[in-house]
């Protein structure tokens, strides 16, 4: 059986929500042992508050019964080992630091300045473990000027300029439906993670790995080149049609019957010059938004 090409590494896990824990089951599901570091005082993992819930009786919107368990927390923490500690606590810091002596990979997606004042940053880990490849997940870096900021992902999605490529051309600024800034820079985190852990076992030193949500968009905007597609003619957002992509689209008919496909929004630069008037070979198409 192929266990991983993680099997034998330690993770600890002082994640919550969603962008870190992601993090985490990503390396999970490549072998890894994660151990899971939750605050009995706030509850654990905030996920375990997340609605639905799944009990002997099925789903639910309210939890009923202490035994009932969010299916958001169930997700997200499967395959990972847990334990409780106040971190507040001098004693459960020490347990901490035991447990990170041993350990290849942590993670955390604390606010800003929180694993300072606990003793846990990168700098004082790394006194008793310099092998140790640590990757903090935020809103805008660990190492930014955000103060006391919260980076909601409807707050990332906007900052980056990914709204102002969701939606009709006509559209206000659209969030995508999938919280992306969770679920990007935990992508961004687990590749970063990698290849410290690549340079640990070359160099036997670990390396802070420092991911933004903000930083994990705006990469994905950049990979577009969105002023050059304007200043030819195409508009920034499209809607379902993929400027330059042929097919791009389906559009149900008003006369019933299949979908047909559409052609995408061309720039008039590029359409000059061509004749709008279908081939017998080629299948008939039409502008966006008339029946075909």
């Amino acid at each position: 059986m192929n266990k991983g090409p993680l099997h034998g590494k330690t993770v600890v896990d002082l994640t919550t929500a969603l962008a870190g824990p992601y993090a985490t089951l990503l390396l999970s599901g490549l072998g890894a042992r994660v151990i899971k570091v939750e605050n009995p005082v706030r509850g654990g993992d905030s996920s375990r508050n997340n609605s639905p819930y799944i009990s002997a009786e099925g789903l639910s919107a309210q939890r009923t019964s202490p035994e009932d368990m969010s299916v958001s927390m169930m997700l997200r923490g499967r395959g990972k080992e847990s334990m409780t500690l106040n971190l507040k606590h001098p004693e459960s810091r020490a347990v901490l630091m035991d447990v990170i002596r041993d350990a290849d990979i942590l993670v955390e997606n604390y606010s800003a300045g929180v694993t300072k004042r606990l003793g846990i940053d990168y700098a004082s880990v790394r006194t008793v473990n310099e092998r140790l490849v640590y990757t903090s997940i935020s809103g805008f870096g660990a190492g930014s000027d955000s103060g006391d900021r919260k980076a909601m992902d409807t707050i990332v999605q906007a900052l980056s300029g990914i709204m102002t490529t969701a939606g009709e051309p006509d559209d206000p600024p659209v969030r995508f439906g999938l919280p992306v800034g969770d679920l990007v820079a935990p992508l961004s985190a687990v590749i970063g993670t990698l290849g410290a852990v690549l340079h640990a076992e070359r160099t036997g030193e670990g390396q802070h790995v420092d991911v933004s949500m903000l930083g994990a968009l705006t990469s994905l905007v950049a990979c577009e080149p969105f002023d050059a597609l304007e200043s030819v003619g195409f508009p920034l957002r499209t809607g379902a049609y993929v400027p330059g992509s042929r097919p791009s689209a389906r559009s149900k008919p008003s006369t019933g019957g299949s979908p047909s496909v559409r052609p995408p929004i061309s720039s008039p630069r590029a359409c000059s010059g061509r004749s709008a008037a279908p081939t017998s070979s080629s299948p008939r198409t039409s502008e966006p938004g008339t029946p075909a």
